[in-house]
């Protein structure tokens, strides 16, 4: 039974996991996950074969939207200051209370719903997705109570995350316990694999399973990289701020190159009106959006790609950790890729290791700046690193190979 907060047809993460177990049998799994997950006001990828079963009731009959405020109008400056101020402290202590209790419900309602279905069901054993907290606690809590073994799936880093206080706390309570009673922990890199030995040593058994693609998928959209004028250089996906300070270096290097032509094209599906704001109105630069289905034929017509992770963020532990899941769908596009990155990420090594992107280590534009003007006028170098990431996309990445790897692993569980 895969636990987890967010299952596929949802995108990131969950585009991975249904790449791996779409290759699995339907009644060899099911998928314990929220009803959110196959609400389909999200931006959605594919759902799997597998059976789902949910935690809640159906999203359309839920809200959790905050109650409308109310409250008297109270004239007067310093007065108005003070309301203000009040307002202010209780709206924090009441998202701060409600967000604690929901966590805790979540894990409670989980829990007892997850007991129920491995009795139901025969599940032998649990794959917990990483999340914020519920689905891995849950995972631990459920195993620990049914007596039926469990596995870890960790896309990102649990404790070092950004998480709210009442989920940092369970996070220090939980990581340790998590990973000695798991029978495996599953990371997407060596470098995340790497962190995790050097917290805790040898109390867990761990193994790489890289993010996944269908090579396939990208064949029909691929074609001979041919760069010309106007340049486009694309990013797709979301833009928080593990990405955003990074993508504004790009944009303050685009602003001081006059030439050549460059257009700067951000498929993002959830560009808020910071973002917005932060562009401005550059001529230059689209802000689009695009449904899953379309990400193959956009990355693929690019001239330039860019993956952005961010310097001073609140959890540098993430950054130098991750690889993002678009990374997959770049490597298969067939067009150069430029990674501007911290110097002591895991993504840097990874490109550099396998010579497969540029890679700007640095904030400094004039560098950025550099690194597209080589990219878009030595066509050697361009091609070469296209044939690099080509060569590690069938190496760690085929979801064919991958799934019959995570098969084993859970065998073995």
């Amino acid at each position: 039974m895969i636990v987890s907060s967010w299952a596929p047809p949802m995108v990131g993460g969950p585009q991975n996991l249904y790449n791996l177990f779409s290759q699995f049998t339907p009644d060899s799994y099911c998928v314990f996950t929220t009803s959110e997950a196959i609400n389909q006001r999200q931006v959605t990828g594919s759902k799997l074969a597998g059976e789902y079963l949910f935690f809640d009731a159906p999203a359309s009959n839920r809200s959790d939207s905050r109650p409308e405020d109310r409250h008297m109008q109270v004239s007067g400056g310093r007065i108005q200051r003070v309301a203000t101020l009040a307002r202010g402290a209780v709206a924090i202590a009441y998202h701060t209370t409600y967000h604690t209790c929901k966590t805790i419900v979540t894990i409670i309602r989980m829990v007892r719903i997850g007991i129920r279905l491995v009795h139901e069901k025969k599940v032998d054993c649990l794959l917990g997705i990483s999340d914020v907290g519920p689905a891995l606690i849950s995972t631990y809590l459920i195993s620990r109570i049914a007596g039926i073994p469990y596995a870890l799936y960790l896309f990102d880093i649990y404790q070092g995350n950004i998480l709210s206080p009442m989920n940092r706390f369970l996070a220090k309570i939980f990581e340790r316990r998590l990973f000695r009673r798991a029978s495996m922990v599953i990371v997407t890199n060596e470098g995340t694999e790497r962190f995790y030995r050097k917290r805790y040593g040898g109390i867990f058994k761990s193994a790489v399973v890289h993010n996944s693609i269908f090579l396939s998928d990208y064949e029909h959209y691929r074609t001979p990289y041919s760069p010309r004028e106007p340049y486009v250089i694309v990013f797709t996906g979301s833009v928080y701020w593990a990405q955003e300070r990074s993508l504004m270096n790009l944009v303050r290097a685009l602003d001081e190159m006059a030439d050549p032509r460059i257009r700067l094209d951000l498929y993002v599906h959830n560009a808020d009106s910071k973002l917005r704001e932060q562009l401005g109105s550059r001529s230059y630069v689209r802000l689009m959006a695009a449904p899953q289905s379309d990400m193959a034929r956009v990355q693929c017509s690019a001239t330039l790609l860019f993956l952005p992770l961010s310097w001073h963020t609140g959890a540098p532990e993430i950054i130098a950790t991750a690889t993002p899941g678009k990374l997959v769908d770049y490597l298969a596009s067939g067009r150069p890729i430029l990674i501007h990155a911290p110097p002591y990420t895991y993504l840097n090594e990874y490109a550099k290791e396998n010579s497969f992107a540029a890679v700007v280590d640095e904030e400094n534009v004039g560098k950025l700046k550099a690194a597209i003007r080589r990219l878009l006028s030595d066509l050697e170098v361009s091609l070469r690193l296209i044939e690099n990431a080509k060569t590690t996309l069938t190496a760690n990445h085929d979801a064919h190979l991958n799934a019959r790897k995570l098969a084993t692993i859970l065998e073995s569980v």
